[in-house]
């Protein structure tokens, strides 16, 4: 649902300061000439969050992307839904008008334009994955690789959240357990960290050992800052195929660019290198 020149444009979060969002919208703002207002970045207090979407409709602005947390919130205030917010009961792109909110959710298909198409065939399609974490991002995560038609299985330290996750998203599988977590890691063609350990400065991501885990697997780590998390450094000492969640991060933001100005943005190198000297 496209936006007026005339609306604003923001993240919202709490907190919502570390957010790269405003500089790569900002990117293709300014790289497309568009005579529409600099997207901004905004702190929503969860508690007062229905109150504080009211006063951004009021002071102008017509969309908004949604960061943790307050997606699950942003879907259940929305008035229409698009099929995979339904899906993953969660919103990170709102388009508001006078009369109602509509939600999208982006992260899913940011993520699975985040990967090349090589990777796809040799690690992803009919190849055994798993996901470790069960929150927000897993649940996008997950449902990204069951559409590539992976055998995705998930990792929790909770497994009750875990199972609760799958149901939801009506994948036939069960949670990978603590005592076969290692030897299923060691099996599967790609594992993505969704878990916020390692996120930290000095904080280790332990969950899996390395030791035996194949040549040709592929690491995914969600965090992009830092660049490399302890978990991708681990994968790399070992030699594996790593990425780090910055290109699913834009490519998310690309698709917000487009559902509110209908024009299709690209990953430039030199937004790459801009973000990564952030």
């Amino acid at each position: 649902m496209c936006i007026r020149d005339s609306d604003k444009t923001a993240v919202i979060g709490f907190p919502v300061d570390h957010s790269l969002s405003p500089i790569i919208h900002n990117h293709w703002i300014k790289e497309l000439a568009l005579d529409i207002k600099p997207y901004e970045k905004l702190n929503v207090d969860p508690n007062m969050f229905e109150e504080q979407m009211n006063n951004l409709k009021a002071e102008g602005f017509g969309g908004i992307n949604v960061t943790v947390p307050l997606k699950e919130l942003a879907f259940n205030i929305s008035d229409e839904t698009s099929n995979v917010s339904k899906k993953l009961r969660s919103a990170n792109t709102l388009t508001l008008s006078s009369d109602k909110i509509n939600a999208d959710n982006t992260d899913a298909v940011g993520f699975i334009n985040s990967l090349d198409k090589k990777t796809i065939e040799e690690n992803i399609t009919n190849k055994k994955t798993l996901v470790l974490g069960a929150g927000g991002s897993a649940r996008s995560v997950v449902h990204a690789l069951n559409e590539l038609g992976s055998q995705v299985r998930l990792f929790n330290r909770t497994p009750k959240k875990a199972a609760i996750l799958l149901n939801d998203l009506s994948i036939n599988s069960s949670p990978v357990s603590t005592e076969e977590l290692d030897d299923y890691a060691n099996s599967s063609s790609f594992i993505v960290n969704t878990t916020s350990l390692g996120q930290k400065e000095g904080e280790h991501n332990n969950i899996l050992s390395f030791e035996n885990i194949g040549m040709e697997t592929f690491i995914y780590d969600l965090i992009y800052n830092p660049k490399r998390s302890s978990f991708l450094e681990q994968a790399e000492a070992k030699g594996l195929k790593v990425q780090n969640g910055l290109r699913m991060l834009i490519e998310q933001a690309a698709c917000s660019f487009q559902i509110w100005h209908e024009i299709k943005v690209g990953v430039s190198g030199e937004l790459m290198s801009l973000l990564e000297s952030v």
